[in-house]
């Protein structure tokens, strides 16, 4: 009777690590360079690139503003939800940009108002 609980302990175990761990590579369809536009941002903040990247299997971020990157500090991603947290400016910006269709759609607010994010994979 022990043992098939320890089993059972251990089963239990093992298929939260599984599930745990698929759950984190959801991201992997997001992986590549992505260009990224925000007509309502100030300049040079309303266009770019984002590139998402896994780094010792978790999802790294960087935007990349006229040649300059610019490093993503907070990065997840969830049921098709990318949230980023950066600054700008010494200014904290969450940018929630949900996948639909193969592009990321968003909105943040900035010191100067709402701004609408769209992102979509870079054309090779």
């Amino acid at each position: 009777m022990k043992i098939s609980g320890i089993l059972l302990a251990f089963l239990f175990v093992v298929s939260m690590a599984v599930s745990t761990n698929a759950a984190d590579k959801g991201y992997k369809k997001i992986l590549g360079v992505w260009e990224f536009s925000a007509p309502t941002a100030p300049t040079p903040y309303d266009s770019g690139l984002l590139t998402l990247k896994e780094v010792d299997q978790k999802l790294v971020a960087e935007f990349t503003i006229q040649g300059q990157a610019m490093a993503v500090p907070q990065t997840a991603f969830e049921k098709d939800a990318l949230t980023l947290n950066f600054e700008v400016e010494n200014n904290p910006i969450m940018l929630k940009l949900i996948l639909k269709d193969g592009i990321l759609e968003g909105k943040t607010d900035s010191p100067n108002g709402p701004v609408t994010v769209t992102a979509k994979p870079q054309k090779k």
